[in-house]
């Protein structure tokens, strides 16, 4: 088969400091730099930040465009880029996770690669199967199994799209073998994904029969040998792209994240400020602090499409209102927090930076243990 697709990918700057780097990615006639973050974007529902500020990036869900046949037939019919009115780079994808507690796939990787090639995303991701924290590795590799037939059918299927085969694995061993799989597939690819990291991130209910001595340190070690494993592709880590999480896996050297947080957690009713972790606008009785004195000083800073022109009292109440100023707001401190993140690395500083978003915190140890690697 004749490929089409024009993928370029270039390594530009390696930090001293970190494992972070610049890269250049070009798709046919669109070019970016590295490090991306996609926020992703449920079809049909609002805000849409991009009519807002300006992003470069911007993920949607294969599955959640299959199962609504009129927007189905209007993103075939136009090209999701059109459909969305958006121009820069747009990943779709295949909606694996949304099988992440299912037993079987319900939908077929010929329909994926179909609405791919009618749609024409930049990129669009293998249809897998993430495993889970609650099945016996057994169970699990029955899921990579799946995963690496969908890969093998699309890959041979593809006809003018950039396509992302998806990496998943519980143990070293295991997703070294899957690095080896991948590769008899696809020898070179230019861009490869690796799933299944959230719940192991957040420490989440682990099932027994799944034996991790630390699931963050796994989560760093896993990234760092896929990382070793395709020193020259784009990688690209699914789920991980919280304004915390970002800057640890940027610092492990991933080049690309994605999140829907800036959406959940305003659903929750939480607002996210640079180095600040969730908070409520006003007090509640649901766990969550609110704002602090310093976070007001922070907040009153703010200049995005919710918060621009209006005074500190008038930001918290639109912030502690409806639904879409307070997910505008969040998904503009994502984007602010990447760009953050790129001018420290550009000034040769992404350690100090990274280690006054993560220390102290959540993910204070897991940076220690990054760092410690790094000047090993």
């Amino acid at each position: 088969m004749i490929f089409l697709i024009e993928i370029d990918f270039n390594i530009d700057y390696k930090d001293k400091q970190l494992f972070s780097r610049r890269c250049s990615l070009r798709i046919n006639n669109r070019s970016i730099k590295t490090p991306l973050l996609w926020l992703g974007h449920p079809i049909g529902f609002e805000p849409r930040p991009w009519e807002h500020f300006p992003m470069d990036t911007l993920m949607v869900n294969a599955y959640d465009i299959l199962m609504k046949p009129k927007i189905y037939n209007k993103v075939c019919e136009t090209g999701i880029h059109k459909f969305l009115n958006f121009d820069g780079l747009v990943m779709m994808d295949s909606g694996g996770f949304v099988f992440q507690k299912k037993e079987e796939l319900d939908v077929e990787p010929s329909k994926i690669i179909e609405l791919y090639e009618k749609a024409g995303p930049d990129i669009g991701v293998v249809l897998d199967h993430p495993l889970s924290i609650q099945k016996s590795m057994s169970d699990n590799r029955k899921r990579w199994k799946k995963t690496l037939q969908n890969t093998d059918f699309m890959i041979k299927n593809n006809g003018d799209i950039a396509l992302m085969p998806v990496l998943h694995g519980y143990t070293l061993n295991e997703l070294k073998k899957a690095c080896k799989e991948v590769r008899k597939i696809n020898d070179n690819p230019k861009i490869i994904g690796l799933g299944s990291l959230v719940p192991l991130l957040f420490n989440m209910k682990v099932s027994k029969k799944l034996k991790f001595k630390n699931c963050r340190n796994f989560v760093i070690d896993a990234t760092r040998l896929v990382r070793e494993e395709f020193p020259n592709s784009l990688l690209h880590t699914f789920g991980v792209g919280s304004t915390k999480t970002m800057h640890l896996m940027f610092s492990l050297g991933v080049d690309s994240l994605d999140s829907t947080g800036w959406r959940l957690k305003a659903a929750y009713g939480n607002i996210q400020l640079p180095g600040v972790s969730d908070r409520n606008p006003t007090p509640r009785n649901n766990g969550r602090a609110s704002l602090s004195d310093g976070e007001k000083i922070i907040l009153d800073e703010c200049e995005c499409p919710t918060c621009m022109g209006k005074s500190l009292e008038q930001k918290i109440k639109s912030l502690d209102g409806p639904f879409p100023p307070r997910a505008l707001h969040n998904a503009y401190v994502y984007n602010q927090e990447l760009e953050n993140y790129v001018k420290s690395l550009e000034q040769g500083k992404s350690k100090e930076f990274a280690e006054g978003r993560l220390k102290p915190g959540f993910f204070s140890k897991s940076f220690d243990y990054l760092v410690n690697i790094k000047y090993i």
